[in-house]
């Protein structure tokens, strides 16, 4: 079984999360959050950018991805 990578999303100096790779990548490609956006690696501890993390996905698991974020679009 895949580890499932995790981040947080630094919004504002504050960081909300933890989510996981699959639910940052439905919320880049849904729009909700900006290729510019700063992810913090919950296993490395190194900040990227949302745009790295499309660029390296390996096989996301879309099947169990839990929404990014609550409430209307």
């Amino acid at each position: 079984m895949a580890k499932t990578k995790a981040y947080k999303v630094i919004v504002r100096g504050e960081m909300k999360g933890p989510f996981k790779e699959s639910s940052i990548i439905n919320g880049i490609r849904a729009g909700m959050l900006p290729l510019s956006a700063k992810l913090l690696d919950l296993e490395t501890g190194q900040t990227i950018e949302a745009r790295t993390l499309l660029k390296n996905a390996q096989s996301p698991d879309f099947d169990n991805t839990i929404p990014l974020f609550d409430g209307d679009f």
